[in-house]
């Protein structure tokens, strides 16, 4: 089983918190945090330390958005920008 799948409770606990107090802030940390999953899903899977890495800066964005709104999204849209890099990275090396 791929590490990154420990992530996925925590996505499920962030779009339940979504549904009940629906905020654009709410919404951005949760839409990231999908995004950064689905991608590293996709694209991802060359290291174990990556995929740790993501489920664990994803789990930590949305445990952290009921209790302090600002850090949890600077955090999402960190690890957003991070697999972002890290997948231009990889095409840019390989093409």
């Amino acid at each position: 089983m791929r590490k990154l799948f420990y992530a996925l409770p925590f996505l499920v606990f962030g779009l339940c918190v979504l549904m009940m107090e629906p905020t654009i802030s709410r919404l951005i940390v949760v839409g990231l945090a999908w995004l950064t999953f689905l991608i590293e899903y996709r694209y991802g899977g060359e290291s174990r330390e990556g995929e740790e890495l993501v489920a664990l800066g994803v789990s930590t964005a949305v445990v952290l958005m009921p209790l302090h709104r600002a850090v949890s999204l600077i955090l999402a849209v960190s690890m957003f920008v991070l697999e972002l890099a890290a997948l231009f990275i990889k095409f840019k090396l390989k093409g």
